[in-house]
């Protein structure tokens, strides 16, 4: 008996190995960088006015589509100082003041329009604790609030 060796004519040196894996990963970075960058920049001026208006707010903005209806939606996430799932009279001024700034800010700088739905989502991070928040839904061509289980699909518990 003869033994035979299969010797794979395919071999890879390891500095090409590591070339190559070095180039992957440079490529997947830019591509990253350049999709986040082309997304988020039409936004980047609401951001910045949302920034100053609320300080240490930590604001993005962003569009989208909701899953379920398939409306146009201008996305805005802020950090707050108090718990937005409150009840108290006090909250609720405040909510309904960041959605009022949040519509003139975001007609000038967003051009909300475009939308059909505006998703203000409110969080406070709670001390050695779970973070607090809340999304309100506002129709944007008449101002009144819409229901989160309607838009997103799901039960809503408040």
């Amino acid at each position: 008996m003869t033994e035979s060796t299969n010797t794979d004519s395919r071999t890879i040196s390891g500095r090409a190995l590591v070339t190559g894996m070095f180039s992957l990963g440079i490529l997947a970075t830019a591509f990253l960088w350049i999709h986040w960058t082309l997304r988020m920049t039409p936004f980047l001026p609401l951001q910045q006015a949302l920034e100053q208006e609320f300080p240490n707010s930590s604001p993005r903005a962003e569009g989208g589509t909701l899953k379920k209806t398939g409306d146009s939606v201008l996305k805005v996430v802020l950090r707050t100082d108090f718990d937005p799932q409150t009840n108290s009279p006090a909250s609720h001024a405040k909510i309904l003041e960041r959605l009022d700034r949040i519509r003139f800010l975001a007609t000038n700088l967003a051009d909300l329009s475009k939308y059909e739905v505006l998703a203000l989502t409110l969080y406070f991070p709670q001390k050695e604790k779970r973070i607090s928040q809340k999304t309100f839904f506002r129709r944007v061509s008449t101002w009144t609030e819409l229901q989160a289980a309607e838009l997103i699909g799901r039960r809503y518990d408040p």
